[in-house]
């Protein structure tokens, strides 16, 4: 008799499936997504539903440096899929630095398979590295030109040469006119 229980108990252990939300995201180097200050980036993750139920999910974010992209309040994901996509704008602060972003991701309702009513929730995060703009993407402007740009001298030599023209073209009128330049006739 206590082989014959042993025995059942080794059979209804087998025939048991092991059916459960789960995500995969976008690979990350260490766990970080780098960025420039300012800059943004798509990132995604991917709800698997391997359960003969549909299932509805709720995603809760912090919004500081993410956004989720066609966000809706209850994500239905259908029975057996393995990429139901849900993507987020990052957007990376204006100060460098370490930060933390992290998301949740649960079922509303437990799937109706008939199992005890379990609500999975899966909390996932990562880091968010924000650099400095590197030198050679900024403008390229000497300090001697941005001088040159902003000093009213430079607006003055500009006007000088302009006056000089403006002399030496009425200074050749008033000499053509009045005879002082003479012809030259070529035979």
């Amino acid at each position: 008799m206590k082989t014959l229980i042993i025995l059942l108990s080794i059979i209804a252990a087998a025939s048991l499936q092991a059916n459960a939300l789960s995500i995969a995201s976008d690979y990350l180097a260490n766990d970080t997504l780098e960025l420039i200050e300012g800059a943004s980036k798509i990132y995604g993750i991917r709800l698997q539903n391997p359960s003969d139920y549909e299932i509805g999910i709720k995603l809760v974010y912090d919004p500081t440096f993410m956004k989720a992209i066609d966000f809706k309040e209850v994500y239905y994901v259908p029975a057996k899929t393995t990429g139901y996509s849900i993507s987020f704008n990052i957007t990376a602060p204006k100060k460098p630095g370490l930060y933390q972003v992290s998301y949740t991701v649960g079922e509303v309702e437990p799937s109706a398979s008939g199992g005890l009513p379990i609500r999975l929730k899966i909390n996932k995060g990562f880091k968010l590295k924000v650099i400095k703009t590197p030198d050679s993407l900024k403008p390229i402007q000497s300090p001697s030109s941005l001088r040159a740009i902003n000093s009213p001298r430079a607006i003055q030599i500009k006007f000088g040469y302009l006056v000089y023209a403006a002399v030496a073209l009425v200074l050749l009128i008033y000499m053509r006119y009045y005879g002082k330049i003479k012809k030259r006739k070529f035979k």
